[in-house]
């Protein structure tokens, strides 16, 4: 069944939650002309899990080509918001230095110059040329680090806020404390999603449910894809007097660390990545350790700084570290938005698009979509 059959007897798109992915599909069907979108979130509002706990990083560099297209579509949408954008929403252009020793700084330029080719301004520079502009790097291992200076930081509870807005403003009904017990598939196809207290129709069913997003396919009895939710801790220190506000983005992709100003202070995090359970809240006190540990040996300068509170977020990963977005092979009407891994927020904008239009056009064909979970049959 494409597209024009379920336009004909008015499609039921039912998004199962309100994060990023799902805030952002929704926002694009209801710009497209779907009129029956319902989006349904377990908790009392949206944000509480990955999507309002990450570091609010927009980064158009990445190593993974495919991902990096759907970045910098992202970011120039976050630094050129529509006329019509119902929140006002924040983003900070002060750019990223990603930092790497000799062994490594091949690869990053490799990616800065794939990134160059598509639009993005990036430039090499030397690490006593960055530690100029940045001095608390002093003592770094790096050989240098590739600035981008259109990345930036984000108000993400905003710009959540301005997806969900947006697509309420054009039909779409939002129902929060909304948990899914099940979904009801007959001969093949989803036919309707039940929670608690109600069962709401539906011709497709999109699952943007992040860390459950596994559990909600077994609900539908779709395609056994093995996402793995991992935690990742953030740590903000107290205000410190001799931070700017406008530094960039610091991230060293050798040591697997990175920071940034914040609220008078900074923000690190030692990209620690273990197995978490999403239905056990977790802030590991040893991660403080391996931050602390980090920082005494390659970013002496930062050591004993006042941690004034921490936190532990989701990222959700594929066994290849690729999205995936496209239409189940085993459920009819069953679309996969999951398994963003950490890039939620840059690419929110693109990978909406890129779901929204599979969806409207009709297009099912898994050979035109590297994203497609076929690839996990």
């Amino acid at each position: 069944m494409d597209f024009m059959d379920f336009k004909n007897k008015q499609t039921t798109v039912v998004v199962v939650g309100a994060g990023f992915a799902g805030a952002a599909i929704a926002f694009h069907l209801t710009r497209l002309g779907m009129e029956r979108v319902f989006v349904l979130e377990r908790e009392e509002f949206p944000g509480m899990h990955a999507s309002g706990k990450n570091a609010a990083m927009i980064r158009q560099v990445v190593p993974n080509k495919l991902i990096s297209d759907l970045a910098r579509g992202g970011a120039a949408f976050l630094r050129n918001l529509p006329l019509d954008w119902p929140v006002e929403t924040k983003f900070e252009q002060n750019g990223s230095f990603f930092l790497a020793s000799k062994k490594d700084s091949e690869k990053i330029q490799q990616d800065g110059a794939y990134a160059k080719q598509c639009g993005t301004l990036t430039e090499w520079w030397p690490i006593e040329r960055i530690t100029e502009f940045i001095p608390i790097i002093e003592g770094s291992p790096a050989s240098g680090g590739l600035w981008c200076p259109t990345d930036g930081v984000i108000d993400i509870h905003s710009l959540m806020q301005g997806y969900l807005k947006s697509a309420a403003m054009n039909g779409a009904e939002l129902k929060f404390s909304n948990a899914v017990k099940n979904i009801v598939v007959h001969h093949g196809r989803v036919c309707a999603v039940q929670t608690e207290s109600e069962e709401i129709p539906a011709d497709i069913v999109i699952n943007a449910a992040g860390a459950w997003a596994t559990e909600l396919g077994r609900l539908a009895g779709s395609l056994n894809v093995p996402l793995t939710p991992c935690s990742r801790h953030l740590f903000v220190t107290k205000p410190l007097d001799w931070i700017k506000s406008k530094w960039p983005i610091v991230w060293d992709i050798t040591q697997e660390i990175y920071f940034r100003p914040e609220s008078g202070g900074l923000l690190l995090c030692p990209c620690d990545e273990e197995v978490q359970d999403p239905n056990i809240t977790k802030n590991d006190p040893l991660i403080l350790n391996m931050l602390a540990e980090k920082i005494s040996h390659f970013y002496p300068r930062l050591s004993d700084l006042p941690i004034l509170r921490s936190w532990s977020g989701l990222r959700t990963l594929t066994p290849d570290r690729q999205f995936l977005v496209g239409w189940d092979p085993c459920v009819e009407g069953f679309f996969w938005l999951a398994g963003l891994g950490g890039h939620g927020v840059t690419v929110s904008y693109s990978v909406g698009l890129l779901a929204a239009s599979l969806i409207v056009e009709g297009n099912k064909s898994q050979s035109t979509n590297q994203f497609s979970p076929s690839r996990f049959r």
